[in-house]
């Protein structure tokens, strides 16, 4: 089987896949941005009521504690249910934390299947394609790859530190945890992997 060929009959899988990790995660992002906001006007109701109790005489007939009662009614209120669905929205990412880490990591074993198919297991005569942080993208995979799937183990091999130090370094800082947890999330988004297309574009290089 050509990588074209296993391309197209993995198509619908990675699709799926990407659609259903991004999801997730844009979801609790859109909470953590309401309640944010919500913080910040209960934070600033609170301060300019406690800045007129201290001030007694700016206070213009009682109006901190109007204030403060408008707050604790108004946006706090608001903030605490808001809390209440980012708690739940959180509980539900923690619970599924290692689904996404698995469709994340599932991801990565797709196109490291596709290289492994077109070049065996030691890659002979892959090509850079696209380089990221001065690594090529095929290199990102496969450790990314062995990364997620092995992390736990505790003892990651040389190439899987010598990739995610040099990611932490070139890309992001996160990808200095890559001992404590799965970085298979964080490797499709630097990637760039948002849709089948994206996915594509870049494995086709090694077509």
């Amino acid at each position: 089987m050509t990588l074209p060929d296993y391309l197209n009959e993995v198509e619908h899988a990675v699709r799926t896949v990407i659609a259903e990790i991004h999801a997730e995660h844009e979801q609790l992002a859109r909470l953590q941005r309401e309640l944010a906001a919500l913080t910040a006007a209960t934070n600033d109701g609170y301060q300019r009521a406690d800045f007129l109790a201290l001030n007694p005489d700016l206070d213009d007939e009682g109006l901190g504690t109007a204030i403060h009662w408008d707050t604790y009614f108004g946006p706090d209120k608001d903030r605490h249910h808001k809390a209440a669905n980012v708690q739940a929205t959180e509980a539900k990412i923690e619970t599924r934390s290692f689904s996404v880490a698995a469709l994340s990591g599932s991801l990565l074993q797709y196109a490291k299947q596709g290289l492994s198919l077109r070049y065996g297991k030691n890659r002979d005569g892959c090509p850079v394609g696209r380089e990221m942080a001065g690594l090529p993208v095929h290199e990102i995979i496969w450790q990314g790859r062995n990364q997620a799937l092995h992390w736990e183990e505790g003892n990651p091999h040389k190439p899987v530190v010598t990739c995610f130090e040099s990611l932490a370094v070139g890309a992001d800082a996160a990808f200095s945890e890559y001992k404590q947890r799965s970085m298979a999330y964080e490797v499709i988004t630097l990637l760039g992997w948002r849709s089948v297309e994206d996915f594509n574009r870049d494995m086709q290089l090694y077509a």
